[in-house]
């Protein structure tokens, strides 16, 4: 896909390298990785708030959402979908910034914020223009009610049936099994990291 602006260009190639562009970020934050303290631990407590939100939205998006590439059966707008029209990229950020608390402090959190802010506005941007391309006025009316990232919505009040969330709940485990494991690895680093420095 190679039209749009610049900005959904560069959200194309990132979408689609998503899965690498935070280990240099990872690898940079364990370089620079301060002695174990409270700042450490209150860090590596926002890991599984944003582990649990990713669950909660691979829940009702399912394992289309591990695509390497954009996939669209349908619009989800159900449990986080509601609220946000971004929750993964949320929960992404929030691990990324306690990561970045864990490990450089303050500045380690800012620079989390910030480089997640510019990686994802350039992701969203190239999902919107493909959703709207894709899903036309379903999407558009979808927008217009759901913030892209934290506001007020207007309800959608969308349920899956039970019997579909508890299917869908499994699934969602095992696609994200690689995250809740790449997340313990890392945060048993940042403390092997933080406990042998200084």
């Amino acid at each position: 896909m190679n039209d749009g602006n610049p900005i959904e260009r560069a959200g194309g190639i990132l979408f689609r390298r998503r899965g690498i562009v935070p280990v240099p970020f990872i690898a940079a934050a364990l370089w620079f990785c301060q002695p174990l303290g409270i700042v450490t631990g209150l860090g590596l407590l926002l890991v599984p708030l944003g582990v649990f939100i990713r669950l909660w939205a691979a829940i009702h998006m399912g394992p289309a959402g591990r695509s390497g590439d954009p996939v669209v059966r349908k619009l989800i707008y159900t449990g986080p979908y509601e609220l946000t029209r971004n929750p993964l990229y949320i929960a992404n950020t929030v691990i990324y910034v306690g990561l970045g608390l864990a490990t450089v402090g303050l500045e380690g959190c800012g620079i989390a914020l910030v480089a997640s802010a510019i990686h994802y506005t350039c992701i969203v941007r190239f999902e919107e223009q493909f959703l709207e391309r894709r899903l036309g006025e379903i999407y558009r009316s979808y927008r217009n009610r759901v913030p892209r990232w934290i506001g007020e919505a207007a309800p959608v009040h969308a349920g899956a049936p039970k019997g579909l969330m508890d299917q869908l709940a499994l699934a969602a485990i095992r696609s994200e099994r690689t995250t809740h494991l790449l997340a313990g690895l890392v945060t048993l680093l940042v403390l092997i990291r933080a406990a042998t420095v200084g």
